[in-house]
């Protein structure tokens, strides 16, 4: 019995050891620190940048244009005179395609922006839409569209 005490001490302390911080694990947390405040720091002027962003759309041959914001609200609609000369219905059906491509056009500015800055945060890294939702999550919930 004490035999077995003394090997599971031996063990122990072996395994203390192995929780002491070596230099290079220092340096990576040193790395990973500064990182992350550089993200940090993206992320509060990246805010800004974000609500800053307009999309463009138009339909109907350009008559209808759509201006909206990041977040998908509507900023401005533009009907050229010669628009109201189609069906009232006609009309109608067309401000949701220049809605819908004025919010894709900003929900693209806002993915590339992502991207931009993710590039030169982490350079050498791999960043395509799908690692970008995977990293950020919530970050780029407000640019999608419902179904």
């Amino acid at each position: 019995m004490r035999y077995r005490f003394d090997q599971l001490a031996q063990e122990l302390d072996a395994g203390a050891d192995a929780f002491a911080p070596d230099r290079r694990e220092i340096g990576d947390l040193e790395q990973d620190a500064r990182r992350a405040e550089r993200i940090e720091s993206w992320l509060a002027d990246g805010k800004r940048e974000i609500e800053a962003v307009t999309g463009r759309g138009r339909a109907a041959d350009g008559r209808i244009q759509a201006v909206t914001t990041a977040y998908g609200l509507v900023r401005e609609i533009v009907i050229e005179p010669r628009a109201m000369r189609l069906p009232s219905r006609t009309l109608a059906e067309e401000f949701l395609p220049a809605l819908r491509r004025a919010q894709e056009d900003a929900e693209r500015q806002c993915r590339q922006m992502v991207n931009d800055a993710l590039r030169e945060l982490a350079p050498g890294e791999s960043f395509g839409p799908d690692a970008v939702d995977e990293w950020f999550g919530g970050l780029l919930k407000p640019f999608e569209r419902p179904d």
